[in-house]
């Protein structure tokens, strides 16, 4: 056992620790940026489906 109580076998080296750190952040992004597509597009068809139904009430209707 080293220092701390971890053995040398198994210390990562600092290049493979900064390398799994930016896979990580580069990951927790996309998912990021996936979940505000995913928002976006479902406050649109929200706002679509209301309009719809909006010009197709019999409240708003108006006669010809």
């Amino acid at each position: 056992m080293g220092v701390g109580g971890v053995s040398e076998k198994t210390s990562v080296r600092l290049e493979d620790l900064v390398i799994a750190i930016d896979e990580q952040i580069r990951l927790t992004d996309q998912r990021i940026e996936d979940e505000l597509a995913r928002a976006g597009r479902l406050r649109r068809a929200r706002r679509q489906l209301e309009f719809r139904l909006w010009r197709t009430s019999p409240l708003f209707c108006k006669p010809r």
